[in-house]
């Protein structure tokens, strides 16, 4: 698989993996509000630990992005600096 193959290929992780773990927090939080009940009482702790994972391993799939994307563009002819502009480009910080 080639770098920018990788690329992609991370990128789509990390989203999948943002998505999955919006839907989870906003699962915790209907479970917390709308079924005060021992049964979803006792889905909630499991349901932080899915979060938590989830979280963790974005957190390694969004490095991983980082990662290969700078290695795609030092491979390309640029150099790290031109692939953080870029970087900041394409995801700018929030704000």
């Amino acid at each position: 698989m080639t770098v920018s193959e990788e690329v992609r290929v991370w990128r789509l992780r990390a989203r999948v993996f943002a998505v999955a773990g919006a839907l989870c927090l906003a699962l915790i939080f209907l479970l917390k509000i709308l079924d005060p009940t021992e049964f979803a009482k006792g889905l909630i702790g499991p349901l932080v630990l899915v979060l938590v994972f989830l979280w963790l391993y974005g957190l390694f799939c969004t490095y991983r992005y980082w990662k290969d994307f700078r290695e795609d563009e030092v491979r390309r002819g640029g150099s790290a600096e031109t692939a953080r502009e870029k970087w900041h480009k394409l995801h700018p910080p929030p704000g």
